[in-house]
């Protein structure tokens, strides 16, 4: 229990902004059996019995977003905010830890459970409301059934509406999700991006978007692809032309597969990932809570910076640099008009690599998290193939890197500065926040 008295309700926006928010009473339905992966939650048991809600809700949360057509980066983005509100809900009853940015006390004895569930049911009703009715009602209902009646499960759902409604508030015209149109110049410099597909291309509000924790969207802006006259470009180009090839005859088998593995679709496969470290790992509700806010809180700023980055610079990808490769002005590069990449290519600019912006990321958070550089992780396939186990950060970080140029849609110098906006972020976050 915090020492703060229960009236006081505070939020604190990650731009300085300071906002009081008003008390919020709800009345809310209950029933049904609990909705979601019915995964136990681990960590250090001296704290609390193993969670059971933070993992169902990460589920519901991902066949929300997947119901509602949310992209992958969206739904990256999108997790912070329920992430957040869990956190700061967990820390109003339990006290362990500082908020991250709602700032809210609980009655003595009230229910975490029932504050973190009604938290992520209010922020996912708030921006999803079109699933409310076949996926979070149920599961809000669900998780409230398992929670036994009474007092305590009164105040908890008052504290987690309180959490929710104020962190709703501080984030309004955040610019998550806002309409910025992508138009290349005609005619294209060389060497510019063009989209990919027909769709619309992804990410293009991230650059203007206000971060959780950075300071600003370029806040770790890299200094930009090589010149195309250079030889580093050189480099990079004869590298995926060689091994990032459909029909690449010097990609080893197991690169094939890597390559494949990390072109799955990349919020599923990593918060299937999540819901298996929770379950892997004993953590109670708190440090379940505090593990998915910092995931997600990183998650979110690295994609911000990296697709600042990316916007910035508008840089082609393989499969349109490769065939035309007879005019970048680069002596060095052969043209290759039959060329085509091994997996396909996501639509947005080629550099960074966002999968480098986000994945050695949270290798760092795992580390930190865990308190030993061997994060023993297991990432699980969510398209019938093998799962792949990581020993240390550092192997996840090579492997996630090679494999997006062995599937030929990434340079190495993207790969390379992608990492490092990653990393640079995950630090940067986890020194700023979560007692880490």
């Amino acid at each position: 229990m915090s020492s703060r008295t229960s009236s006081s309700l505070q939020a604190r926006s990650l731009g300085g902004r300071r906002w009081r928010a008003p008390a919020v009473v709800a009345a809310l339905a209950v029933g049904c059996t609990m909705a979601g992966s019915g995964v136990a939650a681990a960590g250090d048991r001296s704290h609390g019995a193993p969670d059971a809600f933070v993992a169902a809700w990460d589920l519901a949360a991902t066949q929300a977003l997947g119901a509602a057509g949310f992209n992958p980066v969206e739904s990256h983005v999108m997790f912070a905010y329920v992430a957040i509100a869990e956190y700061d809900a967990a820390v109003a009853v339990h006290g362990r830890g500082d908020h991250f940015a709602v700032d809210a006390d609980a009655p003595r004895g009230a229910s975490a459970e029932a504050a973190v569930s009604t938290a992520a049911h209010r922020v996912l009703a708030h921006y999803l409301p079109a699933q409310k009715p076949t996926i979070l009602d149920p599961a809000y209902q669900a998780a409230l059934a398992s929670i036994p009646d009474g007092s305590a499960e009164t105040a908890g759902v008052a504290v987690g509406e309180r959490v929710a409604a104020a962190l709703i508030e501080l984030r309004r015209d955040d610019g998550f999700r806002a309409t910025v149109p992508y138009t290349p110049p005609v005619p294209a410099p060389v060497g510019t991006w063009i989209p990919t597909a027909p769709t619309p291309p992804l990410g293009t509000f991230l650059p203007g978007m206000r971060p959780f924790a950075l300071r600003s969207a370029d806040q770790f802006r890299p200094d930009g692809p090589p010149d195309l006259d250079s030889r580093r470009w050189a480099k990079d180009y004869a590298e995926v032309a060689a091994i990032g090839s459909a029909t690449s005859t010097v990609r080893t088998p197991d690169q094939t597969v890597a390559a494949r593995f990390w072109g799955e679709p990349p919020f599923t496969q990593a918060h299937a990932s999540f819901r298996l470290f929770l379950d892997q790992h004993d953590l109670d509700l708190a440090d379940a809570t505090r593990f998915q806010a910092m995931m997600s809180v990183t998650y979110a700023d690295a994609l911000i910076a990296c697709f600042d980055a990316k916007y910035r610079y508008a840089f082609w990808r393989p499969v349109t640099a490769i065939p035309a490769g007879d005019t970048d002005g680069n002596r060095r590069t052969i043209a290759d008009p039959s060329w085509t990449p091994l997996i396909p290519t996501p639509n947005h600019p080629e550099y960074p690599s966002a999968h480098s912006c986000i994945t050695p990321a949270s290798g760092i958070v795992l580390s930190r998290f865990l308190g030993t550089a061997h994060i023993d992780f297991t990432v699980p396939s969510v398209t019938g193939g093998a799962a792949r186990h990581f020993a240390t950060r550092q192997d996840l970080t090579s492997e996630v890197g090679n494999a997006r140029i062995w599937g030929g849609v990434h340079f190495r110098s993207a790969v390379d500065d992608g990492t490092a906006i990653g990393e640079r972020t995950a630090k940067y976050v986890l020194r700023h926040h979560f007692d880490r």
